[in-house]
C-alpha cells in the first residue's frame, strides 16, 4: 500500500457509523427532554417567587453545585450534552467526508484481493480476506491513481516495474500518463490534418461526404477515450469539426 496508492482500500463499515450516529442522536435527544423539563420547573418556580427561581442564570447554576439545594442536577445535564454533542457533531462531519470517498477501481481492488490470497496461503494469519471479499459495497479507496485521468490512460498498463522486497508488480503512472498524453496530443494534430488532406484529394461530392462523416466519428471516439470532457463539450466540438470540414468542402479548395 506504501508503494500503490491505489491498494489503499479499506471499509467504511457503514452500518456502524449510522449506529453509532443514531446512539448519540437518541442520547441528546433524551438530555435535551431533560434539560427542558429543569427549564419548565425553574419557570414555575420564579412564578411562585422562591430562591430556586434563576434558571437561566449561568453562574447561579455554577454555584447550585455547591448548595444543598439548586439546580446542580440541571447543570450536570447540560454539561452532560455539550460533551455529548462535541462528539456528536464530530461524528457526522467524519461520516460526510467517509460518503464523499469513492468506492476503489475494480483492478485495483482484484489486484489487492489476490496477493491478500498469496499472503493468507503463505500465511494463515497474517491478513483476514474476508473483509476485501465479503463487504464489496462497504469498501472505499482513500487514493485512486484514475483521478482526473481519460479513460485512454485508464485501460493502459505497460510500464510494470517489480519491486524485489515485496514481489509485487506495480505500475508507474506518471510513465504512463505521460505517454498517453503525448498519444492524445499527435491524435489531436493528425486528425484535422489528414482530413483537410483526404478532402483536397479525394474527387465527388458524396465520397467527400463520406470521409467527413467517417472522420467525424473516430473524431468523436478519440475525443471520449481521450479527453475528460463533459458530453455536451464533445457534442459541440464535434459539431465544430464538422462544420471546418464543409467549409473546406463548400470553399472549393478541393478537387472538385
Amino acid at each position: 500500500m506504501a508503494l500503490d496508492t491505489g491498494s489503499c482500500i479499506f471499509r467504511r463499515f457503514s452500518k456502524l457509523n449510522a449506529k453509532n450516529l443514531f446512539y448519540l442522536q437518541s442520547e441528546l435527544a433524551y438530555l435535551e427532554e431533560d434539560i427542558d423539563r429543569f427549564t419548565r420547573e425553574g419557570r414555575r418556580s420564579k412564578s411562585q417567587d422562591t430562591d430556586e427561581s434563576v434558571p437561566y442564570s449561568v453562574l447561579a447554576l455554577i454555584k447550585s453545585q455547591k448548595a444543598p439545594k439548586g439546580y446542580s442536577e440541571h447543570w450536570l445535564k447540560i454539561c452532560e450534552a455539550r460533551k455529548l454533542l462535541n462528539e456528536y457533531n464530530a461524528a457526522l462531519l467524519q461520516q460526510a467526508q467517509l460518503l464523499k470517498l469513492s468506492r476503489p477501481e475494480a483492478e485495483d481492488l482484484k489486484v489487492l484481493q489476490l496477493w491478500l490470497a498469496q499472503e493468507q496461503f503463505n500465511k494463515p494469519y497474517s491478513h483476514s480476506l474476508c473483509q476485501w471479499v465479503e463487504n464489496g459495497t462497504d469498501l472505499i479507496a482513500l487514493h485512486s491513481r484514475h483521478d482526473n485521468t481519460d479513460k485512454l490512460t485508464r485501460m493502459v498498463y505497460t510500464k510494470d516495474i517489480k519491486d524485489l522486497e515485496s514481489g509485487v508488480w506495480y505500475y508507474d503512472n506518471e510513465k504512463i500518463k505521460a505517454a498517453t498524453y503525448m498519444v492524445s496530443l499527435l491524435m489531436s494534430g493528425i486528425l484535422p490534418a489528414t482530413s483537410v488532406i483526404a478532402l483536397y484529394f479525394i474527387q465527388g461530392t458524396f465520397p467527400k461526404l463520406v470521409t467527413i462523416f467517417v472522420y467525424n466519428i473516430i473524431f468523436v471516439l478519440v475525443m471520449g477515450l481521450m479527453v475528460k470532457a463533459r458530453r455536451v463539450e464533445i457534442f459541440a466540438t464535434a459539431a465544430a469539426f464538422a462544420a471546418i470540414q464543409v467549409t473546406i468542402l463548400t470553399s472549393g479548395n478541393g478537387n472538385s
